[in-house]
């Protein structure tokens, strides 16, 4: 008992070596995060309530917006590696500042086309800023941390980010909706992100990305080379078999990151659908990152013995099968003791789902990115970082136009008029829909095992490990 403690102790007392650099970045982190998880609280409301898209629409350009941040992401990388961390980060908060503020004002100057065509622009812009975010974060984190606390640095990271879900939901998305009511809250969240997004300008401002935690991860330019062009250095990187092996490893995963995207981009109208419209979304979406970050404090030091591909294949499994729990009959729901009507059948489920998918996300998800900034190469970690959002911003896309197909077809406006008459049938109630989703959660753990021969070979590092041998610090 009393190592267990000296070690918990110990992964957090080697951080007081890190600089400010470190923490200016998890500054950024923390208030990107703010605005980003209450915007993604209300997207598709605010496109609905807000700027009259329909359901098709307002889900089919939440997808669109994240399959834009997927292409952009790709260059960032090695716009990153060619410009430094410090320039890409005032680039990237430069055009969330001008987005986000167009999204919180928009609505009350322009009416119609003119304003459906300015939010798709700024869908647009948004998207390129949201796309310098993780990778040159990441890329940041890995630069000011050492070997020896690059894992708890990446622990602290994913602790800050949850940190600010939290409060993004019980304070921004309730707080302001309450507030202000539905369609000014909506504004006002989106006004919120704009002042984020001005707080986190800032801290990149005063980063000196010189300030190299490890020496040995310097990169020493040869002033006699050509310099490399963000394209050139692209195409180097995708030609190399470890980033091909890598980008299949994160594909994989893809199936079960739909589980991710459901809790912003279906859930909102989910919950108040089957509920109520006063329903508090940003209650709901704090449980998620509250149980994560209790859990990396109290687990950190458990998580941290497991190698890297088991923590995956379990995390996975787990965060699929939470939504077995949303996919059964609801009748099965209301025979358990305890549940009486179809409110509090609904309220077990949900709170169900998001303790369980909460659990699982806690087991893989910090390892996940540390694992893909440990195997790049120390002049390529910013390309290398940019593909490991890749499954979250391909899965978005996607779910964005299946979600928008599902919601309008199994949990529309007057869904529960119909469930509380129960003049509705399995395959057309919302517990279909979550059937649909469970089915294709499961193919990620199933497939990443069936290709665990394929994935498990060296990195680009020889002295990293594989994805089947954890992710432990080079030699």
């Amino acid at each position: 008992m009393l190592s267990t403690v000296q070690n918990y102790f110990s992964e957090f007392k080697i951080l007081k070596t890190a600089s400010k650099d470190f923490w200016l970045v998890n500054f950024i982190n923390f208030f990107d995060g703010m605005a980003y998880f209450s915007m993604m609280n209300i997207l598709t409301l605010y496109l609905t309530t807000n700027c009259g898209f329909s359901d098709m629409d307002s889900g089919a350009w939440v997808g669109i917006f994240t399959l834009y941040i997927t292409a952009f992401i790709f260059a960032v990388g090695a716009i990153c590696d060619t410009i430094g961390v410090k320039k890409s980060l005032l680039i990237g908060m430069g055009l969330l500042l001008v987005s986000r503020l167009s999204f919180g004002i928009a609505p009350l100057f322009l009416k119609g086309q003119a304003l459906r065509y300015t939010v798709i622009g700024m869908i647009l812009v948004m998207a390129m800023g949201t796309a310098f975010m993780t990778p040159v974060i990441t890329t940041a984190l890995r630069r000011f941390t050492t070997k020896e606390n690059r894992s708890t640095g990446f622990n602290v990271y994913y602790l800050i980010m949850n940190i600010g879900a939290i409060l993004s939901g019980v304070l921004v998305t309730d707080g302001l909706r309450n507030w202000f009511g539905e369609v000014g809250g909506n504004m006002a969240i989106l006004d919120f992100g704009f002042a984020m997004s001005l707080c986190s300008m800032i801290c990149a401002w005063f980063i000196n990305e010189h300030n190299y935690a490890d020496e040995t991860e310097r990169v020493v330019k040869d002033e006699t080379a050509p310099v490399k062009r963000p394209l050139a250095i692209f195409m180097e990187v995708w030609k190399e078999s470890a980033f091909q092996k890598l980008v299949l490893f994160l594909l994989l995963t893809i199936g079960v990151r739909l589980v991710f995207t459901h809790q912003f981009l279906v859930m909102p109208k989910y919950y108040t659908r089957v509920l109520t419209s006063d329903f508090d979304l940003g209650f709901a979406n704090s449980i998620n990152p509250l149980i994560i970050v209790v859990g990396l404090i109290v687990l950190i030091p458990v998580i941290n013995r497991f190698a890297t591909f088991k923590l995956i294949v379990v995390g996975m499994a787990i965060s699929a099968a939470s939504l077995i729990v949303m996919a059964v009959p609801l009748n099965w729901i209301l025979a358990i003791p305890g549940i009486h009507n179809v409110d509090s059948a609904y309220r077990f489920i949900i709170f169900s789902q998001i303790l369980v998918f909460a659990f699982g996300e806690l087991i893989f998800s910090p390892r996940f990115t540390e694992y893909i900034s440990i195997v790049a190469p120390k002049d390529k970690v910013a390309s290398y970082m940019s593909l490991s959002a890749l499954p979250m911003f391909i899965a978005k896309p996607i779910n964005g136009f299946i979600s928008g197909m599902l919601v309008a077809g199994f949990s529309y406006e007057g869904i529960r008029a119909k469930i509380d008459s129960g003049n509705i049938g399995y395959k057309d109630s919302p517990e279909f829909m979550w059937a649909v989703y469970l089915g294709l959660a499961v193919l990620s753990p199933v497939a990443v095992m069936a290709m665990k021969n394929v994935i498990s070979s060296k990195t680009a590092n020889d002295t990293q490990t594989s994805p089947t041998n954890g992710a432990e610090e080079p030699a």
